[in-house]
């Protein structure tokens, strides 16, 4: 096979393992789903006119680009996104299945909750758990160190826990239930 059919083979690979990963990054920081199809389209754009083809693990490179792409549109609009009311309402707006409900309305507790944490500590998590990448990437990618990425990743978990737990209780009642052998 010829380089170039395997450089585009290897980019085909690519797209289909990071695009979506990169979309919902970008579109967290972003705000806005058009912008964050720009700013992915750009980053792969770059990944393929600079030569990126040498580097053996590319998720580094492609997330830390995307990054700078969509903290640079913000600079340009003057706001920063992460997670609101907006984008959950509009995640809320589409109709799923009877049997997802439950899980979409879980999905949507849990992101309220997320959208309470600062910028920083949403995308550690992002990062960490929705694009499985651990902490010396995500230090790289956020240019700070992966001590301090283990920092932000704990406190945004407890801080999570804390809430969930109150939160939770409010609104789902929860009697824990006892066996014969227990009185």
């Amino acid at each position: 096979m010829p380089d170039g059919d395997a450089n585009a083979e290897r980019m085909q690979t690519l797209l289909r393992r990071f695009e979506l990963a990169l979309l919902q990054f970008a579109t967290r920081i972003t705000g806005d789903r058009e912008r964050a199809r720009d700013v992915v389209q750009e980053t792969f754009v770059k990944f393929q006119n600079n030569g990126a083809f040498q580097n053996p693990e590319p998720a580094i490179w492609l997330f830390t680009v995307c990054r700078n792409g969509a903290l640079n549109v913000c600079r340009k609009k003057r706001r920063m996104q992460y997670l609101d009311e907006k984008l959950i309402e509009a995640s809320a707006a589409e109709q799923p299945m009877p049997f997802e409900r439950e899980q979409k309305e879980a999905a949507r507790f849990l992101l309220r909750i997320v959208a309470t944490l600062p910028p920083r500590q949403q995308e550690v998590l992002q990062l960490k758990f929705q694009n499985d990448l651990s902490y010396q990437p995500i230090a790289e990618i956020t240019k700070t160190t992966a001590n301090n990425v283990g920092v932000l990743i704990h406190t945004a978990l407890k801080t999570l826990r804390r809430k969930y737990a109150q939160t939770a209780k409010d609104f789902i009642p929860f009697t824990p239930k006892t066996t014969p052998n227990e009185t």
